[in-house]
Protein backbone atom coordinates (compact mmCIF):
# COMPACT_ATOMS: atom_id res chain seq x y z
CA UNK A 1 0.00 0.00 0.00
CA UNK A 2 1.38 3.39 -0.98
CA UNK A 3 0.76 5.87 1.83
CA UNK A 4 2.69 8.65 0.12
CA UNK A 5 -0.50 9.89 -1.54
CA UNK A 6 -2.64 9.72 1.63
CA UNK A 7 -3.35 12.73 3.77
CA UNK A 8 -3.40 10.53 6.89
CA UNK A 9 -2.92 6.81 7.49
CA UNK A 10 -3.45 4.61 10.51
CA UNK A 11 -1.61 1.63 11.97
CA UNK A 12 -4.18 -0.51 13.76
CA UNK A 13 -2.81 -3.03 16.26
CA UNK A 14 -4.61 -5.66 18.26
CA UNK A 15 -5.28 -9.33 18.81
CA UNK A 16 -7.11 -11.52 16.40
CA UNK A 17 -7.23 -14.64 14.35
CA UNK A 18 -4.45 -15.13 11.88
CA UNK A 19 -4.03 -18.50 10.18
CA UNK A 20 -6.49 -19.94 12.70
CA UNK A 21 -4.48 -18.88 15.77
CA UNK A 22 -5.12 -16.10 18.28
CA UNK A 23 -2.15 -13.76 17.89
CA UNK A 24 -1.08 -10.11 17.55
CA UNK A 25 -2.19 -8.51 14.27
CA UNK A 26 -1.56 -5.12 12.69
CA UNK A 27 -2.87 -3.45 9.56
CA UNK A 28 -2.11 -0.24 7.72
CA UNK A 29 -5.36 1.58 6.91
CA UNK A 30 -5.98 4.71 4.86
CA UNK A 31 -9.59 5.60 5.67
CA UNK A 32 -11.50 6.48 8.82
CA UNK A 33 -14.47 4.23 8.06
CA UNK A 34 -12.29 1.10 8.02
CA UNK A 35 -10.57 2.16 11.26
CA UNK A 36 -13.95 2.58 12.94
CA UNK A 37 -15.17 -0.82 11.70
CA UNK A 38 -11.99 -2.48 12.97
CA UNK A 39 -12.37 -0.72 16.32
CA UNK A 40 -15.87 -2.16 16.56
CA UNK A 41 -14.58 -5.60 15.44
CA UNK A 42 -16.81 -5.55 12.37
CA UNK A 43 -14.04 -6.02 9.81
CA UNK A 44 -11.01 -8.18 9.37
CA UNK A 45 -9.62 -10.71 11.77
CA UNK A 46 -9.44 -8.30 14.72
CA UNK A 47 -11.11 -9.45 17.91
CA UNK A 48 -9.59 -6.70 20.05
CA UNK A 49 -8.03 -3.40 18.92
CA UNK A 50 -5.36 -2.33 21.40
CA UNK A 51 -3.76 0.70 19.70
CA UNK A 52 -4.40 2.96 16.76
CA UNK A 53 -1.54 5.14 15.57
CA UNK A 54 -2.08 8.18 13.37
CA UNK A 55 0.59 8.37 10.68
CA UNK A 56 1.20 11.97 9.74
CA UNK A 57 2.37 12.77 6.21
CA UNK A 58 5.60 14.75 5.72
CA UNK A 59 3.58 17.88 4.90
CA UNK A 60 2.19 17.88 8.47
CA UNK A 61 5.56 17.35 10.22
CA UNK A 62 8.24 19.85 11.05
CA UNK A 63 11.03 17.47 10.04
CA UNK A 64 9.48 16.76 6.64
CA UNK A 65 9.34 13.02 7.34
CA UNK A 66 6.56 10.66 8.35
CA UNK A 67 5.68 10.67 12.05
CA UNK A 68 3.37 8.52 14.11
CA UNK A 69 1.31 9.43 17.18
CA UNK A 70 -0.95 7.28 19.33
CA UNK A 71 -4.55 8.15 18.53
CA UNK A 72 -7.01 8.61 21.38
CA UNK A 73 -10.16 9.80 19.58
CA UNK A 74 -11.70 10.41 16.17
CA UNK A 75 -14.61 12.81 16.00
CA UNK A 76 -16.59 14.64 13.33
CA UNK A 77 -16.48 18.43 13.39
CA UNK A 78 -19.94 19.78 14.24
CA UNK A 79 -21.92 20.84 11.17
CA UNK A 80 -20.02 18.57 8.76
CA UNK A 81 -22.04 15.39 9.30
CA UNK A 82 -23.17 15.16 5.65
CA UNK A 83 -19.63 15.55 4.32
CA UNK A 84 -17.56 14.62 7.39
CA UNK A 85 -14.47 16.55 8.38
CA UNK A 86 -12.67 14.42 10.94
CA UNK A 87 -10.61 15.56 13.88
CA UNK A 88 -7.91 13.20 15.08
CA UNK A 89 -6.97 13.72 18.74
CA UNK A 90 -3.71 12.13 19.84
CA UNK A 91 -2.61 10.92 23.25
CA UNK A 92 -0.29 13.93 23.43
CA UNK A 93 -3.27 16.27 22.97
CA UNK A 94 -2.53 17.31 19.38
CA UNK A 95 -5.53 17.80 17.12
CA UNK A 96 -5.26 17.21 13.38
CA UNK A 97 -8.06 17.65 10.86
CA UNK A 98 -8.94 15.90 7.64
CA UNK A 99 -9.96 19.23 6.09
CA UNK A 100 -7.88 20.10 3.08
CA UNK A 101 -5.95 23.32 3.50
Amino acid sequence: MDISRCEYSFLVEGMGLEDGDFSPVAHLVTDVETVQMMREAEQGEFLIVTNIHLILPPTKCEQGAYAMELLSEIRIQPGTEENPVYEFITGAGHIYTSART
